[in-house]
């Protein structure tokens, strides 16, 4: 990562950036949603925004949310996370996923975990080396009353 980059947590002025690195990562989002997301999220304890900043330019971003459990210690959600292909390898993703662990660690978090698709097998490599395994089965259902 350049010297003149920085892990910053984002904040309502990202929100076009942030909604550019989303389509990116193949979202279906539009900036006005983006914008009003993002102005729910920046002011959550239980949540993190994190923007990889380079001369700024919003070149990543990293979404996290807090979870406390019942039945052990409270985990990290990853619930976002994107480098702009055209400034991948330079160092923005392992930056922004050591700020979030140090954000969860500091939070009382035992566990980050974070879900990517097949689609995504690329970024599967990069978990792998930053010390993160592939783990159980998601089951979702988005229509229900």
């Amino acid at each position: 990562m350049r010297e003149n980059a920085r892990i910053r947590s984002a904040d309502l002025s990202d929100a076009e950036a942030i909604t550019r690195l989303l389509i990116e990562l193949d979202c279906d989002v539009k900036p006005p949603d983006v914008e009003a997301r993002l102005a729910r999220l920046v002011d959550r304890p239980s949540d993190r925004v994190f923007v990889a900043d380079a001369d700024g330019e919003v070149v990543g971003l990293l979404g996290m949310h807090l979870a406390p459990l019942l039945h052990r210690d409270s985990f990290a959600r990853i619930t976002a996370f994107i480098v702009s292909e055209a400034h991948r390898g330079r160092g923005y993703g392992k930056a922004l996923l050591r700020e979030a662990e140090a954000w969860a660690l500091a939070n009382g978090c035992t566990q980050i975990e974070l879900n990517s698709g097949d689609h995504h097998r690329p970024a599967h490599g990069f978990y792998e080396r930053m010390g993160y395994r592939e783990d159980d089965r998601r089951f979702v259902k988005e229509e229900f009353e």
